[in-house]
């Protein structure tokens, strides 16, 4: 037994099929002398094609060219021959009104035409009325049941011909476990943006970043080889995940024009305060470094006075 009905509010069409076999016997025991225990042969259901994905589905419904390939079908009623349409449609998207709307303009064009082989001339004339009128109708109607008809050519598909059509989804890549690695992947993402966005950006603003990209690479560089203090995270992370890459898209927000020409009540456009902020974080991020530095340099020159103080002293006298 097959069931068909209609699921969800986004207007596609859904088939969900159910098959029953009932198998019954002829006969529960052993039949007289010579007799044969009978069964009576299973019904074969018949399958319909498989329903392709969703994410297909609104695919090819987005898509200008798949929707133009399959309304080749507007053409029959264009030239007179709507009860074909219908008949195709109906058959192959499964659909009985489509099949009865082609039999009624089958109908009307005999009609139509056996009015035409009339004598009268006023039985011409209805001829000739009934033949425009049920092509004009055809038409129309051809036209508006094609959005139905497309939904229904998208979802009602071959499950193995909708996976090979659909583009592959690229993995995303994990996220690093290491925090300091995760920001050297964010730094090395805002810079590939600054420069894919170069010609919306102002003069001065890409040179900026990746000025700033220097500093902080080697300095990401030498945190994780020798692993990272609280504070030092906090200031990179401040600078790496908020005020860079914030200050690009706060930017790029903007319409090129206003960004541009446009001054606000400091008197400075967004264009400059841009390339401002950008030198500001530059020297940021030298100051950061030089404190890393200098914090690893003061280190070793405690460990080096702890040294000569165990070392020089009468400690190994004995």
């Amino acid at each position: 037994m097959t069931k068909t009905c209609w699921v969800g509010d986004s207007g596609l069409l859904r088939f969900a099929t159910d098959f029953e076999v009932t198998r019954r016997r002829a006969c529960r025991g052993p039949r007289a002398a010579g007799g044969r225990a009978g069964r009576r042969p299973a019904r074969t259901a018949t399958r319909r094609p498989a329903q392709a994905p969703p994410e297909v589905v609104s695919r090819r419904l987005r898509s200008r060219a798949w929707r133009a390939a399959n309304s080749w079908w507007l053409a029959l009623p264009a030239v007179g021959l709507p009860w074909l349409a219908f008949l195709y449609m109906g058959l192959r998207g499964r659909r009985p009104a489509w099949v009865l709307a082609a039999a009624g303009y089958f109908a009307a064009f005999g009609a139509a035409f056996a009015l035409l082989a009339g004598s009268s001339l006023f039985v011409n004339v209805l001829g000739v009325l009934l033949a425009l009128g049920t092509w004009g109708l055809g038409l129309v109607h051809s036209v508006m049941a094609n959005s139905r008809w497309l939904r229904i050519k998208a979802a009602f598909t071959g499950e193995h011909e909708a996976l090979e059509q659909a583009p592959p989804v690229p993995a995303a890549p994990p996220a690093p476990a290491d925090p300091v690695q995760a920001l050297q992947v964010r730094l090395r993402e805002t810079v590939q943006r600054a420069n894919r966005a170069g010609g919306r950006l102002p003069d001065g603003a890409v040179p900026a970043v990746r000025d700033v990209e220097d500093v902080l690479k080697p300095l990401l560089a030498h945190v994780a080889r020798r692993g990272a203090q609280v504070e030092e995270m906090h200031n990179l992370e401040a600078i790496v995940d908020e005020y860079l890459p914030g200050a690009l898209e706060r930017y790029l927000d903007l319409p090129e024009d206003y960004a541009l020409h446009h001054r606000g009540p400091s008197g400075t456009t967004p264009a400059e305060e841009l390339v401002s902020q950008l030198h500001l974080l530059l020297e940021g991020a030298r100051e950061l470094q030089q404190a890393v530095y200098d914090h690893d340099a003061r280190l070793l020159s405690e460990q080096g006075r702890f040294l000569d103080a165990k070392f020089r002293r009468s400690d190994l006298d004995l």
